[in-house]
């Protein structure tokens, strides 16, 4: 087709064709003179095609292929929903084991597991259980009792300095009473 694709609406617009009820009446005598000038014997007139197997069942070839890891239970995540297998069965794999999921065009969903389909089944996710008694956490913060020297109130008027002088530090400090004057 690399040949004739591009050609065709050239020879098109040549031929005066402006229409698709034109085209497709011109078509069949431009195929004839596009494989008159391309086409080549084969060399065998057996045909290549192979008759299906019949065991090979196409809804399980033609699929969309991931890979998951199994859970406990042999369960698996799809696609944001949890599945397990369908009918219980002997086959019982290790969590953590890596398989292949297979999505069908119908929406189906299967395991695929050393070269066996397993079908699968949407369950529940497992509930998360939630224990009544409380978890460990770190100590609370102590007040200490009401008595407790730091819960005592402070006197702030007690034993205060002040820059002021007083008047007996006027009288002592003064330079015309002599010590005598003072200690009254």
């Amino acid at each position: 087709w690399q040949t004739f694709q591009d050609r065709l609406v050239i020879e098109l617009r040549l031929l005066g064709i402006k229409t698709l009820e034109e085209a497709n009446a011109a078509l069949p005598s431009l195929l004839q003179k596009h494989n008159h000038k391309f086409a080549i014997e084969p060399k065998m007139t057996d045909s290549a095609y192979l008759k299906l197997d019949p065991s090979i069942d196409l809804k399980h070839v033609f699929t969309l292929r991931n890979y998951r890891q199994l859970g406990t239970g042999n369960t698996l995540s799809y696609n944001g929903k949890c599945y397990t297998l369908a009918q219980p069965a002997s086959l019982r794999l290790d969590a953590k084991t890596t398989v292949e999921v297979r999505e069908t065009l119908t929406g189906d969903v299967f395991l695929w597991h050393q070269g066996q389909p397993w079908a699968l089944k949407e369950t529940q996710k497992p509930q998360r259980k939630t224990s009544g008694s409380k978890k460990a956490s770190s100590a609370s913060p102590r007040k200490p009792a009401q008595n407790h020297p730091w819960k005592t109130t402070y006197d702030t008027t007690k034993n205060k300095r002040t820059t002021k002088n007083s008047s007996f530090q006027d009288a002592m400090y003064s330079q015309h009473n002599s010590y005598a004057e003072v200690t009254w």
